[in-house]
């Protein structure tokens, strides 16, 4: 009963893979993933998505993005952890494992099948009162319920496999999977807000000053700032992004720049 039952569930695991991995739902999932950690990225630094949306294949990048700041956190976790503490987790996985081997030894132990020829007789007193009527309906009944390739079988192992995981898990990715994609990249653009807030043009390891100046060439100066310094966060075509002292600024690149890259002064 327990080998059937392991069987059973290596069946399943087997399918959900062939599902997962067959229909394209992984792929698509990390495409739209990163498109929304990118709109919750930029936004929370103060710009909007429908002024620098990217194209659909470049969301996966920033599906690496993200992966890639999830690794930081997760590798500062492991660096933050005390000798006591990686001494529990070391033993609480050797009785997991140890655990987990009791079980498939038990499960792995012979049991006596017990038959039950009920049915078996039953079929056999009809087929020999009713021979011709037997032989109509019992290869095609036979195929139905009893042949592994039937379509009973089929609607038993994969019509309740796409109904009970697969539509669920189509409905998470399409709906929650932004959402969830969308709260991280904010975390992680109010993170880089905060660092910009310290230091805006250059960080501790920067060699480089990373702020660009523009100089505005439109007529009309009493609305529009003369000179425009900050920190290039996101661009698309002529439009750019930029995060000054005083916020981000949305603007159009003025028809010629010139940028020397200036040395990051070191303050004493």
């Amino acid at each position: 009963m327990a080998k059937s039952f392991d069987n059973t569930v290596q069946n399943v695991i087997k399918k959900i893979i062939l599902l997962v991995f067959g229909s394209g739902v992984i792929s698509n999932a990390l495409y739209i993933y990163g498109l929304a950690y990118y709109e919750g990225y930029i936004e929370r630094l103060g710009f909007e998505y429908i002024f620098f949306p990217i194209k659909w294949e470049d969301s996966i990048l920033w599906a690496y993005y993200a992966s890639r700041e999830l690794g930081v956190s997760t590798v500062s976790f492991w660096a933050k952890l005390t000798a006591p503490m990686i001494i529990l987790i070391l033993i609480t996985a050797y009785f997991i494992a140890r655990l987990w081997m009791i079980i498939n030894a038990d499960s792995k132990t012979p049991k006596k099948k017990v038959l039950n020829f009920k049915v078996a007789k039953w079929l056999y007193r009809k087929k020999i009162k009713y021979p011709r009527i037997f032989k109509l309906i019992y290869p095609p009944v036979k195929w139905l319920l009893i042949m592994e390739q039937s379509i009973w079988a089929f609607i038993a192992s994969y019509f309740v496999l796409i109904v009970l995981f697969f539509v669920p898990l189509f409905i998470f990715i399409w709906v929650y999977f932004p959402i969830l994609g969308v709260n991280y990249g904010e975390s992680i653009g109010e993170k880089r807000y905060q660092q910009f807030q310290k230091a805006l043009c250059s960080n501790e390891s920067d060699y480089w000053n990373k702020c660009v100046e523009f100089i505005n060439d439109v007529n009309d100066k009493s609305t529009i700032p003369k000179r425009v310094y900050g920190r290039v966060i996101v661009r698309n075509g002529n439009l750019i992004g930029i995060l000054t002292d005083s916020g981000p600024i949305t603007m159009t690149m003025p028809k010629s720049i010139y940028h020397k890259t200036e040395i990051k002064v070191e303050s004493e």
